[in-house]
This record gives C-alpha cells, sequence and structure tokens, in this order.
C-alpha cells in the first residue's frame, strides 16, 4: 500500500473529491483509493515494477498527451468549476509573481547565473509582454488541470500508464496544461516543437493560439527558484543538472521563439 497523509485538510479534500468523481465516472488512468481509517490521508495500491515516464520517448510523449486530453475531456461529464475546493487557474498572474519573486533574489541567483539571470529576465519579459497584449481565447468551458505535469507523475505501471498526484490541481484553460506540459516535455527532445505538434493532433487543436506562451522560460525561472531553497550538500547535486540545462535553454532560446512565431503566424494566417 502507498498511504499519503496531509497537513492541508483543504488539499487532502480536494484530491479525494477529484478521485471520487473520476471513479464514479470510471476514468481509467487513475489508481483508486482504497478506505483508509487514517485522518487526512489517501492509501493506494502499491504498483510493483512500476517506473516513471520518460520523455525523451515518443511513445509516453504521445500517451501522456492521450491521458491529459481524456482527463480534460471529463468536463464534458462533471462540471469541475462548481467545487470551491479546487482553485482556478490565472497563468499569467502566476508567471507574472513567479518573475517578481525572480528579480527579488537577483544577488543570490547572479552568484550562479551571471549574465545568463539578465538573459531570463529579457525573455521572461518580452513573453509576459506578448501574453498580456494577446492572451488568447478564453475556453467556454474549465477543465479539470492536473497541476503539476513533470513526468514522474505520469506512472508506467503493469495496466498502463496512470496519472497520480493531484495535489496542485486546479480549474483552467486546458491549453495552457498543454503548453506547461510543452515547457516539461521539449528539453528531452532539443526544443523541437515541430515533430512535438507534429506527434499530437491534440496540441495543435487547442495549443496554436497560445503558442506564444511557450516563449516565457518557466523552467529556468522555477528551477533556479528552486535552488535557493536547498542545502548546500542537496544545491551542489542540483547545480550539476541545473547549470547545463540552462545552458541548453538559452542557446536553443532564440531560434525556439523564431520557430514557435512562424508556427503562430501559419496558423493565423491559414
Amino acid at each position: 500500500m502507498f498511504i499519503k497523509k496531509y497537513d492541508q485538510i483543504h488539499v487532502f479534500e480536494k484530491v479525494a473529491l477529484i478521485h471520487e468523481e473520476l471513479e464514479k465516472i470510471q476514468f481509467p488512468h487513475i489508481i483508486p483509493l482504497k478506505k483508509s481509517n487514517e485522518p487526512y490521508s489517501l492509501v493506494q495500491g502499491w504498483q510493483k515494477n512500476s517506473y516513471s515516464a520518460d520523455f525523451a520517448k515518443a511513445k509516453h510523449r504521445r500517451k501522456a498527451v492521450k491521458i491529459l486530453k481524456e482527463l480534460h475531456e471529463t468536463n464534458h461529464l462533471i462540471e469541475w468549476s462548481r467545487y470551491s475546493v479546487i482553485p482556478k487557474l490565472n497563468l499569467i498572474q502566476k508567471w507574472n509573481a513567479r518573475l517578481e519573486r525572480f528579480l527579488l533574489q537577483e544577488n543570490e541567483l547572479v552568484k550562479y547565473l551571471r549574465h545568463h539571470f539578465y538573459d531570463i529576465v529579457l525573455y521572461a519579459n518580452k513573453a509576459l509582454k506578448k501574453i498580456r497584449q494577446k492572451p488568447g481565447p478564453t475556453p467556454n468551458r474549465l477543465s479539470l488541470l492536473h497541476g503539476d505535469v513533470v513526468h514522474h507523475n505520469f506512472l508506467i505501471t503493469k495496466n498502463g500508464m496512470k496519472l497520480i498526484d493531484f495535489d496542485l490541481a486546479v480549474v483552467g484553460d486546458a491549453a495552457e496544461e498543454m503548453i506547461l506540459w510543452m515547457h516539461r516535455a521539449l528539453p528531452n527532445m532539443d526544443y523541437d516543437i515541430e515533430t512535438l505538434l507534429q506527434e499530437n493532433k491534440y496540441l495543435r487543436e487547442i495549443c496554436l493560439p497560445k503558442l506564444h506562451y511557450l516563449q516565457y522560460p518557466n523552467e529556468l525561472l522555477r528551477e533556479w527558484q528552486y535552488v535557493l531553497y536547498l542545502g548546500d550538500h542537496e544545491k551542489d547535486a542540483f547545480l550539476e543538472y541545473i547549470m547545463p540545462f540552462t545552458e541548453n535553454a538559452l542557446r536553443h532560446w532564440p531560434e525556439f521563439i523564431a520557430t514557435t512565431e512562424k508556427i503562430q503566424e501559419m496558423f493565423e494566417v491559414g
């Protein structure tokens, strides 16, 4: 058994509600909860020999997108926005706040990033300006969004890929969740946005009007703020990962921006 105890009651109530509603409609891509007498704890069956998805693999990317599409489309059966325990995503506000926190940590971050700190700030400001000028269409109906679409929340089990950990779930625009998922997937494929869009019809269907959101360097901002919360030993280990990750991202970013703009222009003209 896997048991997770929650310190925050509202998160426990949210996750329990989501599982209850998804199990009612027999949503196949979650691990069902088991009954428990432990207060504020959720229990699931242990998934023997399971492992996390690898977004470097096309088959895992396709399956992850399929699962998220089916999750978002549960809004045809469940009116998720009526549940006050599930917060509403305001992505532009969230990204503004993330950049503001990054700027407040300039003195600490420049020690590691040097001139790259200002490159990241420049890209983030330019992207936010574009997004404010063209926020994109508002969906007719809000969807349930998983809220944390990192690879290790897609679990490969003997019964197929499962979506786990709804702690950060929100309601909002499905296109914005898929933008966040692309932010996670693209570093694993050298930022080849054209291949990623070609692989997945769902991404093309809902993300093209908001493709400029990809120009916001979300992963860099989030990961570098995470660095500052680590102890010295953990920080040294994490820096071995984040430094080359940053160099690679910034090396690709100018061409990546140009490619997203070209694709979006073709979509708008077409």
